[in-house]
């Protein structure tokens, strides 16, 4: 299956924070439904030209579970958003189109014991 997004309806953002020999870069990517749950693009431009590269995505509630850590019955216990090296440390949603708002902020507590999240 192929994603599919609508650039106009961007639902959020999520801050991460890179740590490579001992530095620690943060950066933001733009978050979109489309028809997944929830879609992560790190946008930039190259030379004046909008450019953007996926970052991450949940197909689905299950996926999101499996990607966080909380299937413990299926085998899925690393939290793929919590590693030493990429951490996500904020995330911004937008309460009237983000279409699973409740299914994440659930997961995103049980997932984190340290997140900043915003609803706007």
């Amino acid at each position: 299956m192929a994603l599919h997004w609508d650039w106009n309806k961007k639902v959020g953002e999520a801050t991460f924070v890179d740590t490579y020999n001992g530095d620690n870069r943060e950066y933001t990517v733009s978050l979109y439904n489309g028809n997944a749950c929830l879609i992560f693009l790190y946008e930039y431009k190259e030379n004046d030209t909008d450019m953007w590269q996926m970052s991450d995505f949940w197909i689905d509630k299950n996926h999101m579970k499996n990607c966080l850590g909380l299937n413990k019955k299926g085998g899925y216990t690393e939290n793929l958003l919590d590693k030493e090296y990429r951490r996500l440390s904020k995330i911004r949603l937008d309460k009237k189109n983000c279409k699973y708002l409740k299914d994440i902020t659930t997961a995103l507590i049980q997932a984190f014991d340290k997140l900043v999240i915003e609803i706007y």
